[in-house]
């Protein structure tokens, strides 16, 4: 990429502030690290091919569809993707323009002379980004630190929605919740019907800042702050609920995205059909979508997406033959380089005993028939 003459060109641009001259640069810096030389590109086919990897529409974001290039993106993959595209662009007008600046931008001197000196505004600096070796050596270190339950405490809750989802389907559906949504066939959701609050409306709603009758949150029995996904945990190791306190220095962590907002699955999974993707509700308490993580590594496995596949491989072997991890039609990503393959890393053994599963399981019974009463009673009122 001609950095220096790219930068001088887009200063020419009319409105252009510093502040979008240097994202600009990023981006294209970012699409040379993943997708080659820019100025290649350019010689090769003045862009197109590139820029039509780059095109992703609300729809591609409505079916959860992949993106079609190689730059990571950890947010929303639409609004990532525009914006390497629109920078593209620029490139590839500023090329086509022979590095000319451009000719709509025509300077007014009276107002330059009017104008004040000011300092020219700065920007901060780019620093480097680790290398996929680097995370590599880094995925080696965190490995070993990484808590899974053992595939017993999980095949019990497994087992026992094979026993309850009968009972449980129908009364979904009598309120109208879709079951699928948290009881797939194989499904270990450890509380059918619970899923994390989302956005300031269900946020006020929960915490009571208004009133019930103004808002019901839709498919769910309840919402919650987190806790959920952690009382299986508790049980096991405390012998009673989750109390707002866990093992020192460990967090817990999601392998699998479960919003529907910003869901990475895509990313995350293969489709065995090319049916539609159901929202993933049920992986927030699924025990096969947790582990414990040493805090100082949230980071990383939250944003790094082969960090998170390799935790989300690792499940697929301790759990995948005792439960079906995700609901149809998604299935495990094949691994694109067999460097990132689990059995290449150190593993600590699965934790947990299942002394305390009964109590877990009368537990979770008593707080999903509860909340299946308390909706089915309110259904049936008259209005």
């Amino acid at each position: 990429m001609r950095t220096e003459q790219f930068e001088n060109w887009l200063r020419g641009l009319r409105g252009l502030a510093e502040s979008s001259i240097q994202s600009c640069l990023i981006n294209c810096r970012r699409l040379e690290r993943y997708e080659g030389d820019l100025d290649r590109h350019f010689n090769e086919d003045r862009l197109q091919e590139l820029l039509a990897r780059l095109a992703y529409s609300t729809e591609d974001e409505r079916r959860g569809a992949r993106q079609r290039h190689q730059v990571p993106i950890c947010g929303n993959v639409r609004n990532g993707t525009a914006s390497l595209k629109r920078d593209a662009n620029r490139y590839r007008k500023f090329r086509e323009s022979g590095g000319e600046p451009p000719k709509n931008h025509v300077p007014n001197p009276a107002r330059r002379r009017s104008r004040r000196v000011r300092t020219p505004a700065k920007s901060w600096p780019e620093w480097g980004q680790p290398k996929n070796e680097d995370i590599l050596q880094l995925a080696k270190v965190l490995t070993p630190l990484v808590r899974f339950l053992h595939p017993d405490i999980v095949a019990a809750v497994a087992e026992d929605n094979r026993q309850r989802f009968a009972e449980w389907r129908d009364k979904f559906e009598a309120i109208g919740i879709d079951p699928d949504i948290y009881m797939w066939r194989g499904s270990p959701c450890a509380f059918p019907g619970v899923r994390r609050y989302a956005g300031s409306l269900e946020i006020a709603w929960y915490r009571k800042r208004t009133a019930s009758s103004d808002f019901s949150p839709s498919n769910c029995l309840r919402l919650d702050d987190n806790d959920f996904p952690k009382h299986l945990w508790a049980f096991v190791f405390t012998g009673k609920e989750f109390r707002k306190k866990g093992p020192q220095d460990y967090q817990l962590a999601h392998l699998a995205d479960h919003k529907e907002h910003n869901n990475r699955w895509s990313q995350e999974f293969d489709l065995e059909s090319e049916t539609d993707v159901p929202l993933l509700f049920g992986l927030y308490t699924s025990p096969a979508n947790t582990a414990y993580v040493p805090k100082n590594f949230l980071r990383p496995t939250d944003c790094v997406d082969t960090l998170r596949a390799l935790l989300l491989r690792r499940a697929y072997r301790l759990y995948g033959g005792i439960c079906r991890l995700a609901p149809p039609p998604l299935v495990e990503q094949e691994v694109q380089d067999s460097a990132w393959h689990s059995s290449r890393f150190a593993w600590s053994d699965p934790v947990g005993e299942i002394e305390n599963l009964p109590q877990f399981l009368q537990y979770r019974h008593e707080v999903i028939d509860k909340a299946l009463s308390e909706r089915l009673a309110a259904s049936e009122k008259p209005p």
